[in-house]
């Protein structure tokens, strides 16, 4: 995980819930849209984008679309 201001991050969803100790199957990419199906928890990851204002609260991502933002650097409900 990076912690600084000038970082971008992206960490396994299934990780911080487990430093937290929750306990959680599943829960909804953000850029799939509610609609979508759950993921299970260790299949998704928390984007910290701290570059932008606008994106600061941290998001969750599916592997694709955490695929898709690792090469791009674009999420893809941004567009």
């Amino acid at each position: 995980m990076t912690d600084t201001a000038t970082h971008l991050s992206l960490d396994n969803y299934a990780d911080l819930l487990a430093l937290a100790e929750v306990v959680r199957a599943t829960a909804r990419c953000s850029a799939c849209g509610a609609d979508s199906a759950p993921v299970r928890t260790d299949a998704l990851w928390v984007l910290h984008d701290r570059t932008d204002a606008s994106l600061s609260a941290p998001r969750l991502l599916c592997a694709r679309h955490a695929a898709q933002w690792s090469r791009t650097g674009i999420h893809p409900s941004w567009r």
